[in-house]
């Protein structure tokens, strides 16, 4: 590969939250100089970043690149044959990636997962750098045993039987699968049905501590969908990594995060499905559920920030109401309704999201030896974070050193 110099351009600190101006960057796959006063290489390839700014390729922590944001998604699941969604979450997967968001976590899919990863990875499509959970690794008798009894068996043969001994043997069954991490619930979910409570608890203490060790010991982080108060603290109290959603977060769920470091992935997009247009078409008691967990996020949300929770920037792309390639519109959100500034948000989808994923050390600011992630902006998202959702403001997208897109469109390789 060429290397690439991108010359007098502002960088993005994302360590102090500012622009440094007047810099220079000299790249191949890894970032190999950044400063003011390069020395320019023989057969470099010269951008001229005068008036521009650099900022790190964008982390979505939480999407569903299989999911269509269908609103009838499980009559569209039965119509399609299994290995339609690996070319689904290909699709999915390049939508993303050409509006700047070079990472993403998938937060439970099939086993397209572990493929597609090592597809791109070793370049044999064009994508993302990807995190998969593949199976979610779910309770029996929680939010997803419903349907025909077709189907319940299907998740039956998938899942796990109860006690420390089932779930140990679940997350070694995900690692042999080839996941990055565990995907559990604490709590039911928004689309699930009447059966899935939100304030219903899953898992039991020695069942939830005895995943996460055996996660640990395996070298995989853990990530728990949680709505309800009751969740959220048991997840907290387990040590988790990540707690999705965390919409009825208190003061106790608030305090355990702070203390065990644990990050909140928000998912505010997620109430783009709150409306008319959508909510006519969901059961009553769906409905429901959306406008109280949409209220009680916004509000929530915001406290636990302000009492210092971290946050993670992570958008539940795919269901309904929220599109794959729209996942700027979270960062606006974290603006105008969290209480961030332009340059929290955006630290919330580079430097703080890449910690919450364990890998900050190879993404999430531009710094020497780590991975040429990066976007090329015509406009400064400190001043406007909404700059970000329009595409003819991306120059230029560059994953692992190769120019992926420009104006949010995949270039021709």
């Amino acid at each position: 590969m060429q290397k690439t110099i991108v010359e007098n351009v502002s960088i993005f600190d994302v360590h102090k939250g500012e622009m440094v101006e007047a810099q220079s960057i000299i790249f191949g796959p890894t970032i190999e100089s950044v400063g003011n006063d390069l020395r320019k290489e023989k057969d470099l390839q010269v951008i001229d970043g005068n008036g521009k700014f650099l900022i790190p390729g964008l982390i979505d922590c939480h999407v569903h690149l299989e999911a269509t944001t269908a609103v009838n998604w499980a009559e569209e699941m039965m119509r399609k044959k299994t290995s339609t969604y690996h070319y689904i979450a290909l699709s999915n997967a390049l939508k993303h990636l050409k509006v700047g968001f070079t990472t993403l976590r998938d937060c439970g899919g099939g086993k397209w997962g572990s493929g597609l990863r090592q597809a791109i990875a070793e370049g044999y499509v064009i994508g993302p750098r990807l995190l998969v959970a593949q199976w979610t690794i779910g309770q029996w008798g929680n939010q997803e045993a419903m349907g025909p009894d077709e189907w319940i068996q299907l998740q039956k043969s998938r899942e796990v039987l109860s006690g420390i001994d089932g779930v140990v043997h679940a997350v070694r069954e995900r690692k042999r699968m080839g996941s990055d991490f565990i995907k559990t619930m604490t709590t039911g979910g928004v689309l699930h049905g009447m059966e899935s409570k939100l304030e219903r608890t899953l898992w039991t203490e020695e069942e939830l501590a005895a995943m996460v060790q055996e996660a640990y010991r395996l070298g995989m982080h853990v990530a728990v969908h949680a709505h309800g108060r009751g969740g959220i603290v048991h997840a907290a109290k387990a040590g988790v990594d990540t707690i999705e959603h965390c919409s009825f977060v208190d003061e106790q769920g608030i305090s355990l995060m702070k203390q065990k470091n644990i990050y909140l992935v928000p998912t505010q997009t997620s109430a783009f499905m709150d409306k008319p247009e959508l909510m006519k078409q969901l059961p009553p008691e769906v409905q429901q559920k959306t406008i109280e967990v949409d209220t009680a996020m916004l509000e929530n949300h915001k406290v636990a920030f302000e009492k210092g929770v971290k946050i993670a920037c992570g958008t539940d792309a795919g269901v309904p109401g929220n599109p794959h390639g729209t996942s700027a519109r979270e960062l606006t959100s974290y603006v105008q309704n969290i209480g961030m500034t332009s340059a929290e948000a955006l630290q919330s989808a580079t430097i703080v999201a890449a910690e919450a994923i364990k890998l900050n050390h190879v993404i999430g600011s531009i710094e020497v030896g780590k991975s040429a992630d990066f976007i090329l902006l015509d406009k400064n998202p400190l001043e406007d974070i909404a700059m970000l959702e329009n595409l003819n403001n991306l120059s230029m997208v560059f994953c692992r050193g190769q120019l992926v897109a420009k104006q949010g469109k995949i270039v021709e390789f």
